[in-house]
């Protein structure tokens, strides 16, 4: 478990990241505590022990989200709301539409032959 820490400790806390960077991977750790909640011990050690165990993985749990909180805050584009989302994708759909528009201009030109003899 330490090695995750590490490579998120390694990365530039301000550098932008990808939606695929995002660690969201929570399933296995939900799995574990549900299983470890459903045991039954007839030991009261080993209800202890288990017990630790359990909120030992509670706690990674919650680190483990506190890290993808982390994450997703250096999404880009994620301080925008949607009105400012949907104001950069219409600017963005405009430049789409004139950059199209002038290659057709250039595509429909007459194309000058010159031929050095």
């Amino acid at each position: 478990m330490m090695e995750n820490n590490t490579d998120h400790s390694e990365q530039n806390n301000f550098s932008p990241l990808t939606v695929q960077d995002v660690d969201v991977d929570f399933l296995p750790i939900v799995y574990e505590i549900i299983r470890s909640v459903e045991r039954d011990f007839h030991d009261n050690s080993a209800k202890a022990r288990e017990s630790q165990e359990c909120s030992q993985r509670v706690l990674e749990l919650q680190k483990k989200f506190d890290i993808a909180r982390a994450q997703i805050k250096r999404l880009p584009g994620i301080d925008f709301n949607k009105q400012d989302q949907l104001k950069q994708f219409e600017i963005l759909r405009t430049q789409l539409r004139l950059k199209r528009e002038l290659l057709q201009k250039y595509r429909n030109m007459c194309s000058f032959e010159t031929s050095f003899k």
